[in-house]
């Protein structure tokens, strides 16, 4: 290529604008590379004049019928030019399309998009996973009598631990503020509701292990007999789960009841998750597996984590990060487990000078993670001892007898949970109530999140953490850019409501505007991104690929949308794997201003109190490529875990490991098997999944194929073609998501419901992109490309945010006099 030198002031001013330029393309050119002849050409950089206040024009215009421009694809195919973003869904689509360019109008580019198909499932898809069958075992004839003995004992030894957690708190016997125990506890908060819920749990769990040691009962009997026995009649009936009252309303309950009417507690919050296999306890009703197949013990999990994970650096070159981020946001849209909290809901320590305490200062719900006296890490600095503590118990269900279940303290839909909370006090604390908006902070002119000092501030002492509808918004500042511009949406479209319908009460306006909010979450998930992650095949193959116009094959009352245990302890923490130990925010041409280190800035979401610094970070997300799925860990995550500026913190993959065995998720193994994968009879039969190197690492660790823990399991397996997952971990998620699109009435593409939305809203909410709201919801982001979890490229070239129609924007003319509802 021909080239010209520009020297002096005119080289660095073209250098800038044709940075920009090329940023908008998804190229970035730096000092000191020569300057393609005829670069300059090109339009100046975007003259921005903000929008009025509340504008529902600008934000949401007037739906306006586009004439549809026949065309021909390469291939010589009749179809119709459209943007990449309306037409294409999945990552491999894009290149092929990007072959067949046309014209929409004068400025608009497209691709050549052939007529959708609308794929029909091929299966039943009442349940992806059939749930295992009850095993029929004999038990004995336990009579009431009996089982109120064992109730009564289990209620005295309650009050004995209620005692000792008392002398705990008493002697400071808890997790130490600024401490990595301490910042890993602020992820679990909860609520005296819940943990009142978790001690009628513990009542049960007390004498169901009470009727295994009274009556010699065995693992099997434990866990397959004892549910044969109710509690109804016993002397602790009254903690049986009560079904709610359940309104007629358009409008989803802020906890998620009712959303089942004949099953009214599915997927609500402060449940059991669900289970697909039974669990796997040593004593079949409450202890961790710890014990091999072959009863030597199992390894440790830091043992596990330190010789399977590898710390390398492996990115996807075609994915950003916001795939992790996504994730992450959604996770804490659909589950919270909360860990068991001592007196006063004081958070409960289990080492002590890097070694596990001593008895009489153990609080009986530790279960520490051992590490290895050769620990090449945790050794230098005598380290023997990770803390954990066990998740609280949930209320069994049926109300019945039998194992440990675990408690999702928040509704198991994507219903914008992470927004508006999952409990009604917690609503109310986060509206202004006028005009329907969410309370915000302003801060340099812009709207933040609402401060909430007493979890935090930084170290001046000037600014606080910040309160969103889920506790863990602080944990990282990326995750706190989400909530924020999520909030910002449901208040722009809050505005935009009550210029269309002034009659509008607050109410009304709060409850359409988080209407349509949980909508566009859900159709950026499963049009955005479940396509990366599940792939063409499971998404066609059940379902899941959102419509292009009109209803989906609708609700089915048959299936259970509550979040299953090995989703939540498990499988989606596939995510973890996707995190980068460094947060990178970017400036307008593309260059990486500010480098966050993970470690020392968790629960420190200051950044965002910076000028530009929300920008910053959102330019970041679309950016910043992701890491790729495999057992390759930062050691951010690895070694420095909430550690700060600490030498040494905690390690995540060592705590999904010991989280599983906590909740008595049975062995990878089984999984394979439900999974409709051989059960393997040697380490050799896992290499229909895994590569050998992984297989062989597994053998050194592990006594037998069946000892493998779900997650190291899950990591270890090579991706599925066209997803983002390997085939067990692929089961599991997209069981779940199928789940969450079946099993929800409020699903947003169901029809024919008093809560669906009318076609033409329905056509509407489908031009939500991910991109759209990060441009409306920045303070001044100029450019993003369309598809946002995927880099930018010639086909996915960055668009003006506020100028153009290259990523479509969402008409609110469809609710103008919107029937209401009380």
């Amino acid at each position: 290529m021909n080239t010209v030198r520009i020297e002096g002031p005119r080289r660095c001013l073209l250098l800038l604008l044709l940075s920009f330029l090329a940023f908008s393309r998804g190229q970035v050119f730096f000092p000191g590379e020569e300057v393609p002849q005829g670069g300059a050409a090109g339009p100046p950089e975007e003259r921005r004049a903000p929008p009025a206040a509340g504008s529902a024009a600008i934000f949401f215009p007037r739906v306006v019928a586009k004439p549809e421009v026949p065309c021909k694809t390469y291939r010589g195919e009749s179809g119709l030019c459209k943007l990449l973003i309306e037409c294409a869904t999945f990552y491999a689509e894009i290149a092929e399309l990007s072959r067949s360019p046309c014209t929409i109008n004068s400025d608009q580019d497209g691709v050549c998009c052939l007529p959708s198909k609308q794929v029909q499932p091929t299966s039943d898809i009442g349940g992806l996973i059939s749930k295992q069958p009850e095993i029929s075992v004999p038990v004995p004839d336990l009579q009431l009598p009996q089982l109120d003995h064992a109730c009564s004992k289990g209620l005295d030894e309650l009050k004995q631990k209620e005692i000792f957690e008392a002398e705990l708190l008493k002697n400071n016997i808890v997790a130490q503020k600024g401490t990595p125990v301490f910042f890993h506890a602020q992820l679990f908060q909860t609520t005296p509701e819940i943990v009142n819920k978790a001690k009628d749990a513990s009542k049960n769990v007390m004498a169901s292990i009470n009727l295994v040691e009274d009556h010699g009962l065995t693992k099997e009997q434990s866990g397959f007999g004892l549910p044969k026995f109710g509690l109804q009649n016993t002397i602790i009936a009254n903690t049986c789960p009560k079904d709610p009252l359940c309104p007629d309303t358009k409008y989803r309950a802020i906890d998620g009841s009712c959303n089942n009417r004949a099953n009214k507690n599915w997927g609500k919050a402060g449940t059991a998750f669900q289970r697909i296999l039974a669990p796997d306890y040593e004593d079949g009703v409450n202890s961790p597996r710890q014990k091999s197949v072959t009863g030597r013990p199992l390894p440790s999990a830091r043992a596990i984590s330190s010789k399977v994970v590898l710390h390398q650096h492996d990115v996807y070159e075609n994915l950003t990060i916001l795939i992790m981020q996504w994730g992450q946001f959604l996770d804490h849209d659909v589950t919270h487990t909360p860990i068991t909290k001592g007196k006063d809901i004081s958070d409960i320590t289990c080492c002590k000078r890097g070694q596990r305490r001593e008895p009489n200062e153990l609080h009986p719900d530790c279960l520490p993670i051992e590490i290895p006296e050769d620990d090449t890490f945790y050794g230098q600095f005598g380290q023997r001892c990770m803390e954990f503590v066990r998740s609280m118990p949930a209320p069994r269900p049926d109300c019945n007898f039998g194992p440990r279940e675990q408690m999702n303290q928040i509704t198991s839909f994507i219903d914008a949970s992470n927004v508006y909370g999952s409990r009604s006090e917690e609503a109310k604390g986060l509206r202004t109530f006028s005009g329907g908006e969410l309370k915000v902070k302003m801060h340099n002119g812009h709207p933040l999140l609402p401060s909430n000092p007493s979890e935090c501030r930084d170290s001046s002492g000037n600014f606080a953490c910040f309160k969103a509808g889920d506790s863990r918004v602080n944990e990282q500042p990326e995750l706190a850019v989400m909530h924020t511009i999520w909030v910002r949406q449901h208040n722009k479209l809050a505005r935009a409501l009550a210029s269309l319908n002034p009659g509008w009460t607050d109410e009304i306006l709060y409850q359409e505007a988080r209407r349509i909010v949980a909508a566009q979450m859900q159709h950026i998930t499963y049009k955005e991104y479940l396509p990366i992650v599940l792939g063409r095949t499971f998404m066609e193959t059940f379902g899941l690929v959102p419509r292009k116009e009109g209803y989906a094959p609708g609700y089915r009352e048959d299936i259970d949308p509550s979040v299953t245990n090995a989703f939540a302890a498990a499988a989606f923490r596939y995510g973890h794997t996707l995190i980068a130990g460094n947060m990178e925010g970017y400036g307008k041409f593309g260059t990486v201003e500010q480098s966050l280190r993970l470690s020392e800035n968790q629960f420190s979401p200051f950044f965002l109190y910076r000028q530009g610094g929300l920008d910053s970070l959102l330019r970041g997300l679309s950016i910043q490529a992701s890491e790729k799925f495999d057992h390759h860990f930062t050691d951010e995550l690895t070694n420095h875990l909430f550690g700060g500026r600490r030498p040494f913190g905690m390690d995540l993959v060592a705590l999904n490991i010991q989280r599983a065995r906590d909740h008595g998720i049975p062995n990878y193994n089984k999984w394979r098997q439900i999974c409709a994968l051989p059960l393997a009879k040697s380490f050799d039969d896992l290499r229909d999944v895994m590569v050998p190197q992984v297989i062989e690492q597994l053998r050194v660790l592990y006594d037998d194929v069946n000892d493998i823990d779900l997650f190291i399991g899950g990591i270890a397996e090579t991706p599925s073609s066209g997803s983002l997952l390997g085939y067990t971990f692929l089961c599991i998620v997209g069981d779940q998501f199928a789940r969450l699109r079946l099993g929800d009435r409020f699903f947003y593409e169901n029809g024919g419901l008093q809560s669906s939305f009318n076609e033409a809203q329905l056509d509407e909410i489908r031009k939500t992109s991910l991109a759209r709201v990060m441009c409306d919801n920045s303070d001044e982001l100029d450019m993003m490309q369309p598809l946002a979890f995927v880099q930018a490229h010639l086909a996915n070239k960055r668009a003006l945010c506020r100028v153009g129609n290259l990523i479509p924007q969402m008409s609110l003319d469809p609710w103008r006099n919107e029937p209401v509802w009380s």
